[in-house]
């Protein structure tokens, strides 16, 4: 479906609905009333799959976000092909423009070193005086969470993205990733508002309304494997919205469970069902924040998917889903103790409820010293897997759409493929306007010309320009492009809806270029 045809659907439908009709003409003539929706919570699964969903509802009973009926289907394809990684994906999802593997939230070729910052979902949020929280269970200057507040030209670079958190405005900041942070950096953190967290203890006596928690020194350890240190995930959304709800604009904010994907990548199906789990329990907490209310939106997707499982690997009922219930580590954890010497059929049954076969022990004692760091818990994957009763056909991510569900008040299912950008567009448009202008083609093809000719103006002109939102193609993105910097993005959008108000990217751009350039850190 294209951009045009699927964003102009949503002044009938919508994929999202949206929290009522198009408001009346305002006294000036030109311009809508705004979105009644005050607060938006977007929770990602990283690589959740369908498979994903279907396996953890066969070991733990129906999950919340299977209660959610306000489906439809993403495409994730990215500017590299039909496999995307979690930077392009969640650029995607955070700006409405495809992004080559590998690019957070920029604009530009492969390998280019200087590409063009794009204005993010929260970027937006933050000009409307909204507060902002990314929540991760990765580091949190992992992809994911990083294409929401920071621009660069490769996702590895977390040390520049640290560098971006600390000067982004945003309210909370929470997941792993301590090691990104030295004692210089942390400093610059506390100048700037910020009460910086540790564990468990240091959220539960936290008092400022800016956090900035680090609770792992890479990423979050997995359920499985984790002590009470560490907060869950659903602790850390509950203590965000709490500082989040405190502000007068509403608030956005993303959080993700970022450790499925990582399960996935070894094909741990024990610690995938636990990680998509424990996201299920956020989803829940999300849906009971909502009930009720008429101002909150929660959006629940996945970026991509991950190893390709299946669900069974035989007929009838071949998951053992009890012992995947009560599996006691992670295969990760599992692979580190035998390589700390212990041996492999005493460990591997002490965590996990299979009897391995002697030709099972000899294939991961094969793998064990292997020079591939992944050899051996991935070989765990592959054994373990096949006794608990799934398959995987990769340890890489694949290019299947993805589910994307939502719930709050009027929301409405989309019968319809899209892609991961026409949902930003759609997510953007219910958070500035509500429901879009239904324009006639001969009516678009009138505005097409006076923007041309006159500029853009107004809530309707920026409603209209969201179904623009990408690269500089003709005279009408031209006009639309009100920073001159190629691209139609979020920024214009805005800066269109406030007449001759300053683009957030520039002044995002300004405030991440002083004093340094995140592009030559």
């Amino acid at each position: 479906m294209r951009r045009r045809q699927f964003v102009t659907a949503l002044g009938a439908t919508g994929l999202l609905g949206a929290t009522g009709a198009v408001g009346a003409e305002s006294a000036g003539g030109n311009g809508r009333r705004g979105s009644d929706i005050e607060n938006v919570i977007v929770l990602i699964g990283d690589g959740m799959g369908f498979d994903p969903i279907e396996v953890t509802s066969v070991v733990h009973g129906d999950l919340s976000l299977q209660s959610m009926t306000g489906v439809g289907y993403t495409r994730t394809n990215s500017r590299s092909g039909e496999v995307t990684d979690s930077a392009a994906a969640g650029t995607a999802l955070a700006t409405g423009h495809k992004a080559f593997n590998g690019q957070v939230s920029v604009r530009g070729d492969e390998d280019y070193e200087d590409p063009t910052p794009l204005v993010t979902q929260l970027e937006l949020a933050q000009a409307q005086g909204k507060a902002t929280g990314l929540v991760s269970t990765t580091r949190i200057t992992h992809a994911t969470p990083a294409v929401y507040a920071s621009h660069v030209p490769d996702r590895d670079m977390e040390a520049a993205i640290a560098q971006q958190y600390v000067e982004s405005d945003v309210d909370v900041l929470m997941g792993g990733g301590r090691r990104e942070f030295d004692d210089a950096l942390l400093d610059r953190a506390r100048n700037a508002g910020y009460e910086v967290l540790f564990d468990e203890s240091d959220l539960e006596a936290a008092s400022g309304d800016r956090l900035l928690g680090l609770f792992d020194d890479s990423h979050i350890t997995y359920t499985l494997d984790r002590d009470e240190s560490i907060p869950s995930l659903p602790a850390m959304t509950a203590a965000a919205v709490d500082r989040l709800e405190g502000g007068d604009d509403g608030f956005f904010l993303m959080v993700e469970g970022g450790r499925i994907d990582h399960a996935e990548h070894g094909n741990d199906i024990q610690t995938t069902v636990a990680e998509t789990k424990e996201f299920d329990a956020v989803v829940d907490w999300a849906l009971e924040y909502a009930e009720g209310r008429d101002d909150t939106l929660v959006v629940v997707a996945s970026d991509h998917e991950t190893g390709g499982l299946a669900t069974g690997n035989d007929y009838g009922s071949p998951i053992d889903a009890e012992a995947i219930r009560n599996a006691r580590a992670s295969n990760a954890a599992i692979a580190e103790s035998i390589e700390g010497g212990k041996p492999v059929r005493e460990t591997v049954e002490a965590h996990v409820d299979v009897d391995l076969t002697d030709e099972d022990v000899a294939r991961i004692e094969d793998v064990v010293g292997a020079d591939d760091p992944y050899a051996l818990s991935n070989e765990l994957g592959a054994v373990v897997s096949d006794h608990l009763g799934v398959s995987w056909a990769s340890n890489v991510h694949t290019g299947p759409a993805q589910t994307v569900m939502a719930a709050g008040a009027d929301v409405d299912p989309f019968n319809g493929w899209i892609h991961h950008t026409d949902l930003s567009v759609t997510v953007t448009a219910l958070l500035l306007f509500g429901r879009l202008p239904d324009v006639s083609e001969n009516e678009r093809e009138a505005w097409e010309q006076k923007v041309v000719k006159n500029g853009p103006k107004g809530r309707r002109d920026a409603a209209l320009a969201l179904e623009y939102v990408g690269p500089v193609t003709d005279d009408v993105t031209k006009a639309l492009d009100r920073d001159g910097n190629g691209v139609v993005d979020y920024g214009d959008v805005l800066s269109i809806l406030e007449g001759d108000s300053p683009s957030p990217s520039a002044k995002a751009s300004h405030r991440r270029e002083a004093p340094y350039s995140a592009h030559d850190v």
